[in-house]
């Protein structure tokens, strides 16, 4: 018989504050892709630049909700990181689509 030496990983559980910033951060995460199949150009080379404010402000978006899940203390302090970052992104790429996404 082979017994398997496996360290066991303790989880915390989520408090309801900390369930709601993983929730509102989810729905936050919808609006950048949304937007840019709403509002988005045609042309290839104009979709790809303004992609990458997307990618952008999932990437902060999923850095934030990892700071919830890994820190009860900071998790607020990252959910407003993740709430500006997906306003900031949303702003540019709004900006972007008005101007013909300049590269």
């Amino acid at each position: 018989m082979v017994r398997l030496n496996r360290k066991v990983i303790d989880m915390r559980e989520l408090t309801l504050p900390e369930t709601s910033y993983l929730a509102g951060m989810l729905l936050l995460s919808l609006v950048l892709p949304l937007l840019m199949s709403a509002r988005g150009p045609r042309d290839a080379a104009t979709r790809k630049c303004c992609m990458k404010t997307v990618w952008i402000g999932q990437a902060l978006g999923a850095f934030a909700a990892l700071a919830v899940l890994t820190s009860a203390f900071i998790a607020p302090y990252a959910t407003a990181f993740g709430v500006m970052s997906c306003i900031c992104c949303a702003l540019v790429l709004l900006r972007q689509l008005q101007a013909g996404c300049p590269a």
